[in-house]
Formats: structure tokens, C-alpha cells, sequence
């Protein structure tokens, strides 16, 4: 408490009034630390002035959303359109009018500000949903804190608050975490020191009680957001000739940050600079892991060595053979790549849990580093296999493929590659594809082949069709791989597109052996995306005479396979439709007919019931042999 009283000390020398001095003093978790800074505060430019900032860290128990959050602005109700008499819920915040840099905001009664909080948390949390990415780091980035008088009409004493002019997205999934709710941190703890000081010694006693390792996942996700960083605004000093007011200032701070913010990366160069911190988690080993490639592969991967060093240090030339190893070092190996890789992009991010797609598209991402040399704008090139390939590398077998089989390494000969076609044309053999899962040679070779038939010109894998009629094959690029590489021609083609590509060779289209085919002119038969998609259709007639028997019913079982992803997918597209641009999702917010989720689900039920006594069949069929044998 003596440094809190000093620390007001020090503010009441800025000039700020009683109400403000108190709101800060009490909400900095170090106040020496922040009266320290007041003697040398930050400058922060804004269209009219400068704000003065003093950057430390405040209680996450002292600081609301802005209760006038423009994020709302689409929500607003105005006077002028009420009915009645009924007057705005609350006006805008304006300039305090003792020439500090405060605010001030009048509403009626304390309960319409704490309701307009309350609605401003709920509303935030809601369309701009945090919590869970916040609970893995806490806050990050600092918020910019801006001291906030709330005068009430009915005589009520004045109430001072520290409001997130920019953060208050983050402050609310914080208190999100938390439990806490902003009117009674304005009205209770704000009124109360020692509610306040009370509420946030019960953590520090835990803490110390039971240690950092003694708390469960819940509440260390807490302890994490007790406090967060902050851009304290202190003073304001305006421009000469703007004559610009505190709040419009403050405003415009707000515009640039939100309204008009730099323009974004996008997404490639967004997935640039994630693949980087990716490569950084690889390559580092912690106190129980090792790390998880070389030094010398994290620079193949990232594409900062030259071919001749490439080759001095006993890596591949072969792209598509970096590209093989990228994908089973960033997507394969299951669970433990996978928090490695996530670790990474949270490091940028703060993702508590990067999806799938995410780390495929960072694999990618770095597949195409040297491609994309020289092609910078080249957008029709590079776009459409970025595209593609994003799409194939969705593959889930690949999830499967182990770090320690490796087919192909450095100095790899052609001997390999036909070992590699071998063991997937055993695999095939077995049924595995058939049976809605490649095997890991299969995977390996469906991997390699995809990209040369993504870089090939004209390219042999294109993205599914949209919108297309009913003939249109809208199977993704992914799905097309498995149906292919299930199929003897398939691994057969798919060797032969891996061998030209290499060579620099035209990809051309084989037969039944893996022979050549030839035009009537007797020219090669070019590979595309439409013969590919033709040829391996996927479809309950297989391209051997496969009609009967265990052969036929396991064609069928990956048309059944490939109807249930697609299933999944459209449930998923159909979550992700928006209420409206930028909005929470549609079915999340309004829900669906009940009577057609109905139908819906009990024809699903009805498949269900039926695949599972096929189940329950074999089950009493190998038992049987079991007892007999």
C-alpha cells in the first residue's frame, strides 16, 4: 500500500483528477515499476496530438470494455428512433472537462452502466470469441488503457473506471476466464480496495500453497490472465494547430487500429512466418525432448541452402523428396509432431488449438519456398497449386506416417523409388485403400506423385469443382489419391508421374502394366485432371473385373468411407456460414428445424444400426475360426 500511495503521488503531479488517480494506482500490479515510468513516459502519435503512455501491468480485476465499444456500432439503438420518450441506453464518452486526459461518460442511473458493460462483455465474448487462445499465454499484446468518469444523473456518487480503448475483446474473454463481471468490478471492487486487494490474494495464496505444478490446467489457465500488459494513456498533448479534444483523439486511435489498421499480411505470407516458427519448435530440444530434426534439415526445409550445400550435407536434390519429408516431419508422427508443430504456430498466434488445415497449409507453405523463386508474380502459377496441394496434403493417412521409415533419403537412386512402388502395390494387394485407409507406402508414393501432378503443366490434380452440374466430379483432391492410389494402375501411374518429374519429362498415362498409352496419332497420352478423375473414379466398378466377393465389397466400402467424409465436410461448411460477414456462425446462433434434424438424423441412425451388425458378423465369424482352429 506504500508503494500504491506513492504511485498517486506521482500521478496527482500529472494533473489527472482525484477519481483517475485512484482507478490507476490501484489497478498496477507493480507500482514502482509504473511510477517509474511517469517520469519518462512513451509517446503514441494519433491524428490531432499525442498520447502519453506509461507502459506496465495492470490487475485484469481493475479494467472494463470500453462501454461505448464501436465494434457495436451495428447494434446501436439512437434516440432518435426510439419510441416515445425513451431515451439512448448511453452516450458516447467526451473529453473530462478539467483538461486532463479522461474521459467522461454520463448515463442516468449506475445500473444503465452497469448493464451497458455487461451487454459490451456478453457481445464481445460472443463475435469475437478469445478465451481459449488467451488461456494457453494470456495477454500478449499490451491493451491501451484510457481512465473513464462515469457521472450519474441521479446524484449517485461519480464512478471511476480504467476502460480498454483498444482490447476490449480481450479484457472480456479474460474476465470470460475469470468469471468476473465488469459491473462488479466498476461498482463493487471499484468502491471496495479490499474486495479488490481480497480477490486477488486468494490466487497469490494458492500459487504459493500448492506451487506452479500442484494447479490444475483450469487454474493455471486463470493465474495466466490475473494480469495483463498495458498502454496506461497519462497525459495527452495536442497538435497546435488540430486544437483536437482528448476523446476524438482517443477515437482516432481507435479508428486506426480497427477502422483503417495496416493492411494484412494475407494468407501465404501469414503461413511464411508461421512455417519459420514452426521450423524453430522442430529444431530445438527441450529438458525432456529431443529435437525433432537437424539443424541441417531445418535449412533444406526452410530453403535458405543452396543446391551444392544440399547435396555436402547428404540431403536430396529431389523436390518432391523434400517435399515428402516435409510433410512427415510437420503433418506425420502422430500426436507428438503434432504439439511440436502446434507450439510453433502458437508462438505467433496464441492458438490454444491450431486446426489440421492450419499445419498444412505451413507445410505447404514451404514446399513451394523454391518454386516460388522467381515466380513472385506469377500469382496464375503459384496460386492454383498452392490450392491443390493444400487439399491433397489434407490426406489422413499422413497423419500415420512414421519419422523413422524413411523410403527415399539423400543419394537415393532409382532402386528406391521402384522398392517404394513395390511395397505399395503389396499394400494394395492386401485391400488396404479399399478399405478407406492407405497404407504407409501408398501414402508415401500418393505424397511424391502429387506434387509433380500439381507443378505438371497442364496440371494432372486440380481442386474439386464448385457449383459444377451433376456430372461434375467434385471429389477433393485428397479423396482422388485414395481412389487412385488403391488401384495397381493407380500406384503404377502414380510411379511413372514421380519418375518424369524428376526427369523434367512430360507426365504421360499408363496402362494396365504401367506401360505408355498412345494417341491414334500415336503420340503419348498427356496426363490430366480429367483423365485422372475419369480413370480412377472411385465409383463401385473397379477397374479390374472385381464384380463378386470380398474384392467388390471392399470398392464399395470407400464409396461408403468417401460418402461419410463428404458428409462431415458439408456439416462442417454448413456450421461455418456466417449470420452475417464477419459474424458468429449461423446455425450456432439460430439453430435448425427440428423436424427436418430429425429426419435427417434417423436415416443416419437407421445406416448406422445396419454397418454395425456387419461388424457384429465378423466379430462371430472370427471368433468362430478362432474356436475351431
Amino acid at each position: 500500500m506504500s508503494a500504491v500511495d506513492k504511485l498517486a503521488e506521482a500521478l496527482r503531479g500529472n494533473g489527472l483528477t482525484e477519481g483517475g488517480v485512484r482507478a490507476m494506482a490501484r489497478a498496477a500490479v507493480r507500482p514502482d515499476d509504473m511510477r517509474r515510468r511517469l517520469a519518462d513516459p512513451a509517446e503514441l502519435r494519433v491524428q490531432g496530438g499525442t498520447l502519453l503512455i506509461a507502459e506496465t501491468r495492470l490487475w485484469s480485476a481493475t479494467v472494463v470494455p470500453h462501454p461505448a465499444n464501436p465494434r457495436e456500432y451495428g447494434h446501436r439503438q439512437y434516440a432518435l428512433g426510439a419510441a416515445g420518450t425513451q431515451r439512448p441506453l448511453l452516450i458516447e464518452p467526451r473529453s473530462a472537462p478539467y483538461g486532463t486526459a479522461e474521459l467522461e461518460m454520463r448515463a442516468e442511473t449506475p445500473s444503465r452502466v452497469a448493464q451497458r458493460l455487461e451487454d459490451a462483455k456478453s457481445r464481445l465474448v460472443r463475435d469475437n470469441p478469445l478465451a481459449q487462445d488467451i488461456a494457453v499465454e494470456g495477454v500478449l499484446q499490451p491493451l491501451t488503457v484510457v481512465p473513464l468518469t462515469a457521472v450519474h444523473e441521479n446524484g449517485h456518487p461519480d464512478c471511476a473506471l480504467l476502460i480498454a480503448a483498444d482490447g476490449s475483446s480481450r479484457i472480456s474473454a479474460v474476465h470470460e476466464l475469470l468469471g468476473y463481471e465488469p459491473s462488479r468490478i466498476a461498482y463493487e471492487w471499484g468502491a471496495d480496495d479490499r474486495k479488490l486487494r481480497g480477490e486477488i490474494s486468494r490466487w497469490v495464496r494458492l500459487v504459493r500453497k500448492q506451487g506452479w505444478p500442484g494447479l490444475t490446467e483450469d487454474e493455471r489457465c486463470k493465474v495466466r490472465t490475473l494480469s495483463v500488459p498495458a498502454r496506461v494513456v497519462i497525459g495527452f498533448r495536442p497538435n497546435a494547430q488540430a486544437g483536437q479534444a482528448f476523446h476524438t483523439a482517443v477515437r482516432n486511435f481507435i479508428g486506426l487500429t480497427h477502422i483503417r489498421p495496416p493492411r494484412p499480411y494475407g494468407p501465404a505470407v501469414e503461413n511464411e512466418a508461421k512455417a519459420d516458427a514452426v521450423l524453430d519448435s522442430l529444431a530445438e530440444s527441450g529438458r525432456s525432448t529431443m529435437a525433432h530434426i537437424t539443424e541441417a534439415e531445418k535449412h533444406w526445409f526452410s530453403g535458405t541452402i543452396s543446391p551444392e550445400d544440399v547435396e555436402a550435407a547428404g540431403l536430396s536434390g529431389e523436390l518432391d523428396i523434400r517435399a515428402g519429408e516435409i510433410v512427415r516431419s510437420l503433418l506425420g508422427g502422430g500426436v507428438r509432431t503434432t504439439r511440436r508443430v502446434n507450439e510453433g504456430i502458437r508462438s505467433l498466434t496464441a492458438k490454444q488449438r491450431p486446426k489440421r488445415e492450419e499445419r498444412v497449409d505451413v507445410a505447404v507453405e514451404l514446399i513451394l519456398r523454391p518454386v516460388r523463386t522467381g515466380l513472385s508474380d506469377d500469382v496464375k502459377f503459384v496460386r492454383p497449386r498452392r490450392a491443390v496441394l493444400q487439399r491433397a496434403y489434407r490426406l489422413p493417412e499422413i497423419e500415420d506416417l512414421s519419422a523413422d521409415v524413411q523410403w527415399e533419403g539423400a543419394g537415393a537412386d532409382g532402386r528406391a523409388l521402384k522398392e517404394l512402388r513395390d511395397a505399395a502395390l503389396a499394400e494394395a494387394d492386401q485391400g488396404l485403400g479399399d478399405s478407406g485407409r492407405l497404407g504407409p507406402a501408398q501414402t508415401e508414393l500418393a505424397v511424391k506423385a502429387a506434387y509433380h501432378m500439381a507443378m505438371a503443366e497442364p496440371m494432372a490434380l486440380q481442386r474439386e469443382v464448385f457449383g459444377g452440374g451433376e456430372d461434375e466430379d467434385d471429389r477433393v483432391a485428397a479423396t482422388v489419391l485414395r481412389a487412385m492410389l488403391s488401384r495397381r494402375r493407380g500406384i503404377l501411374q502414380a510411379y511413372e508421374v514421380v519418375r518424369a518429374g524428376r526427369a523434367g519429362e512430360d507426365l504421360r498415362e499408363v496402362d494396365e502394366g504401367g506401360n505408355p498409352l498412345v494417341t491414334a496419332e500415336g503420340r503419348p497420352r498427356i496426363l490430366t485432371d480429367a483423365l485422372v478423375r475419369h480413370t480412377y473414379s472411385g465409383g463401385p466398378v473397379p477397374l479390374e473385373d472385381s464384380r463378386v466377393g470380398g474384392k467388390a465389397a471392399s470398392v464399395s466400402w470407400a464409396c461408403v468411407r468417401e460418402s461419410v467424409d463428404r458428409l462431415r465436410r458439408d456439416v462442417d461448411g454448413m456450421a461455418g456460414v456466417p449470420v452475417e460477414e464477419g459474424g458468429p456462425s449461423f446455425v450456432a446462433q439460430e439453430g435448425w428445424d427440428p423436424t427436418q434434424v430429425k429426419e435427417v438424423r434417423e436415416a443416419l441412425d437407421r445406416v448406422s444400426r445396419r454397418i454395425a451388425g456387419w461388424a457384429d458378423r465378423a466379430e462371430e465369424r472370427a471368433e468362430t475360426v478362432a474356436a475351431e482352429s
